[in-house]
């Protein structure tokens, strides 16, 4: 089944179009179900299946999916495997949702002293992680698509779930990244790799920056990889905001000053 997954996603899909659901959801479902596809080529040949579900929900659990998170992949699961004729493959445990289950937030000061806890620790390929994911912005699916190669060009071209994206790699980080690729002996491909050469798996990724937790004097909670992505988002659009205001008042003060000078009642 799974040579034509993306095919029955499809047809499953424009069925939800034709019951009333939005493009947003259409959206939505595809890239679930797309992450569903990755976990499935992930597993060596095993096809979706009365485990898939149940396999699954694990698998996002142990790799810090809220349970919120969860909960709708899963939903979106059930929903197509009906599609599919195959209702016993749903997933009938609890979807439960605690009040507790809020995602916390990391701060700039907690994410500096995560820089500095691998700095003491002398864990530059953890220092390098939190950087990248929190300072330059790179989801943690796109990690192994931070290559040599797109460092030295300053630029990394990135896909994630069928979307595209070019982002500027800063010259101070990619310096960093470059000295670090040399003295680790990484000339081509991905920059974060296991000692057999293989990019990184997310699991690897979480539990590097979760080590450092403790000396960073950061909550394990949020000494992880969704935390510094949330971070980079809000510290970025803050900025961005700030910029659009500023703007902002500066064509509003061009205008004012052309008022009194060659407005109608000056």
């Amino acid at each position: 089944m799974n040579e034509n997954f993306m095919e029955l996603v499809e047809a499953y899909l424009l069925d939800m179009e034709a019951r009333g659901r939005s493009k947003t959801s259409i959206d939505s479902y595809r890239v679930i179900l797309a992450g569903l596809q990755e976990f499935l080529e992930q597993q060596e040949g095993v096809e979706l299946g009365a485990d898939t579900a149940e396999n699954w929900r694990r698998y996002l659990e142990e790799n810090g999916y809220s349970r919120r998170t969860i909960n709708k992949r899963i939903s979106v699961l059930n929903g197509f495997v009906q599609f599919l004729g195959k209702r016993e493959w749903q997933y009938t445990g609890p979807f439960t949702l605690p009040d507790r289950d809020i995602q916390p937030e990391l701060v700039r000061t907690e994410y500096l002293r995560l820089l500095q806890a691998a700095k003491r620790l002398e864990r530059e390929r953890t220092y390098l992680l939190v950087k990248a994911i929190g300072g330059a912005g790179i989801r943690l699916q796109e990690l192994p698509q931070l290559t040599v190669e797109a460092v030295r060009s300053g630029r990394a071209h990135l896909e994630h779930y069928g979307c595209h994206r070019m982002i500027r790699l800063p010259d101070m980080f990619c310096e960093e990244l470059l000295n670090f690729t040399h003295r680790s002996g990484i000339t081509e491909g991905p920059v974060f790799i296991t000692r057999d050469g293989t990019p990184m798996t997310r699991t690897g990724v979480w539990n590097s920056i979760n080590a450092i937790c403790h000396e960073a004097q950061v909550a394990p909670e949020k000494a992880n990889p969704r935390c510094l992505w949330k971070l980079y988002q809000s510290t970025y659009q803050t900025i961005h905001d700030n910029i659009v205001a500023l703007t902002d008042q500066a064509y509003d003060r061009m205008l004012e000053q052309e008022e009194l000078t060659i407005g109608w009642n000056a």
